[in-house]
């Protein structure tokens, strides 16, 4: 988002009245940045509701209203463990592949997660942790994905995620009332906060 930028509280706020103009301001309070140092967080945000979640929010959002089925939203937060030493120096690439170096040329430092990476949940969903040899996945790992696949599963089957064991998940039924699944070492049931973040943005998008 920072367009190869350096990511400084003036670079940002530039960035920003250039993708809103006058409602750059409004975007400011909304992902806000006091110094430096907050704007790799913030940025992040922005760049990854502009990516994937406000489409994902906005679909939820018209399947609340005219889908006439129970929905149930999710948020994966487990970040993956660090890689096996058979690595070697190799590091994480930003959508879950694997960069590599060589003795010539390192593979470049990644800045540490602020998040899970895109797509990082599918190995969980699909139980597929043990077949991943380059991470060195932990038993809170294999918890995560126990509860994913068994969260899954009961949906596949029911149309409801709940089950014997697995932290309530409330379906949505009010989008002004939503709560969604924080699923991670300890899974449990978050309120929505940032619907005005969705909002800014669909302005925008369904112009």
């Amino acid at each position: 988002m920072m367009r190869g930028d350096a990511p400084t509280l003036e670079n940002y706020t530039k960035t920003l009245k250039q993708l809103y103009d006058d409602r750059a301001e409004e975007a400011l309070k909304l992902y806000p940045a006091a110094n430096d140092g907050e704007v790799i967080k913030v940025a992040t945000d922005l760049s990854s509701d502009r990516f994937i979640v406000y489409s994902t929010w906005k679909w939820a959002d018209l399947q609340v209203q005219t889908g006439g089925k129970p929905v149930y939203r999710y948020l994966f937060s487990r970040v993956r463990p660090a890689m096996v030493a058979s690595m070697g120096n190799a590091t994480p690439g930003l959508a879950g592949g694997v960069v590599k170096g060589d003795a010539a040329k390192p593979a470049p430092k990644m800045p540490p997660p602020v998040g899970a990476a895109h797509a990082s949940e599918i190995e969980y969903a699909m139980g597929n942790l043990a077949g991943n040899k380059t991470y060195a996945w932990t038993p809170d790992d294999f918890k995560v994905s126990e509860t994913m696949e068994n969260y899954f599963a009961n949906f596949i089957k029911t149309g409801n995620p709940n089950g014997a064991g697995l932290p309530k998940w409330s379906a949505i039924k009010d989008n002004n009332h939503v709560k969604f699944m924080n699923i991670d070492v300890k899974s449990e049931e978050m309120p929505e906060v940032n619907r005005a973040r969705y909002l800014f943005l669909d302005k925008d998008y369904m112009k």
